[in-house]
Order: C-alpha cells, then structure tokens, then sequence
C-alpha cells in the first residue's frame, strides 16, 4: 500500500498516496484527479467495462461518447480513460444523481449503459473512521485503517469482475451529432463574446444569459 499522507478536505478525508499496484491508467486517473477514492474507483471500472464490452479505445476525438448521470469523481476517471470530455464535445452531462454512464460508439453505432448498483465496499466501516477523523476523534492506527479501507475498497471496485457492482446492458440510443462550430456575437449589454446559439432576446436586445 501507498504511504503517503492523508489530508482533511472540508467534506472528507484525501487520501493522496497512490498504490503502485494499480493499473498505470488508473494511477494516470489519480494525478488528474488529485486523490485516491471509491468514486474515482467507480467511474474508472465503468469505462473500463465500457471499453470492453464495446470494443473501443481511448477516443482521440469524438469517436466515443460519453452520456454521465453525476457530477462526481467518478467522471474524471471516464475523461481519462476514455478521452471524453467537455471540450471535445463528447461528454453530455446529465444532472440526475446517479451513477450511470452510457458509452457509445460512433463508428459501430452502438452503445452499452453501466449502471452502478453497489455496495460500495467497506463503505459503512469508511464512513465510520471518516467521522472520527473528521471531528478529530482519531488515532493514528485509526487513520491507518481508513487508508487501508479505502485502498481495499478501490482494489475490489477495479480488480473484481464488474458484474459485481454494475448492470451492464447494450442499448438503443440517439447518438448526439458531432461538435460544430457556431458563431459568436457581443452580449448587448456586457459586451462579452457569446454563442448566438446561447443568446436571449430581451426588449429586442440579444443578451447573454447572464445578463439577461
């Protein structure tokens, strides 16, 4: 196991050492991410069954998309994997608090939906030293523990065969269209370049959404 030390974020424990056990691509999801977690765990098995399933590499352009269902860790992992990302334009996010991802496949025209169904490992036994950490109660053997938890818990997420953990189904989907490139203008008010595609008509001004 990694050694390094564990920081106290504002709402949970980093943990910044990386096991250099883990697959390379994974570490390679650690630096970008900054930290060690289930969640970072959770995104990187979901491309990886993604990859698998479908046959596919990491896309160079937009020749995988990525449909996400949370704004969490896990999405890192899935622009590291899988090179989708917002400024590509093959990332989609959508807001629904789940932790489910649709990969899809231009050149096949196919897609699958990972869905993740738990547990996360060790999770109530994480929390728990968590809590006493965070509110100071902690021993060092205790801060040990959360580290090897958490380590335990990622190697299962991305180690185990990820039936365990996920629904994993092929389905039918609407694959977006590519990125195009679209005009911009000035905000009548602000004055700031915005997509024409972006702007809003107010008292017969086109006006950013912020302004308006």
């Amino acid at each position: 196991m990694g050694k390094g030390p564990i920081r106290q974020g504002e709402n949970e424990v980093i943990i910044m050492s990386v096991n250099r056990e883990f697959p390379n691509d994974f570490q390679e999801c650690v630096r970008f991410h900054g930290h060690v977690c289930p969640g970072l765990a959770i995104g990187y098995a979901a491309a990886k069954a993604a990859e698998r399933f479908l046959g596919i590499d990491r896309a160079g352009d937009e020749e995988v998309v990525a449909v996400v269902e949370n704004d969490s860790c896990a999405v890192d992992a899935v622009q590291v994997v899988l090179g989708c990302t917002f400024g590509k334009g093959n990332l989609v996010f959508r807001d629904w608090g789940k932790q489910v991802f649709t990969f899809m496949d231009r050149k096949a025209g196919r897609a699958v939906r990972v869905s993740f169904v738990g547990p996360v490992p060790g999770r109530d036994e994480r929390h728990a030293l968590k809590e006493k950490l965070e509110a100071g109660q902690a021993s060092p053997s205790d801060t040990e523990k959360l580290r090897e938890v958490t380590n335990r818990a990622v190697e299962d997420l991305i180690g185990r065969d990820p039936a365990l953990y996920f629904q994993i189904r092929e389905v039918r989907v609407q694959i977006p269209p590519c990125a195009s490139i679209v005009q911009t203008r000035p905000c009548d008010i602000c004055g700031e370049a915005t997509v024409t595609t972006r702007l809003v008509d107010r008292d017969d001004r086109l006006v950013c959404k912020s302004c308006a």
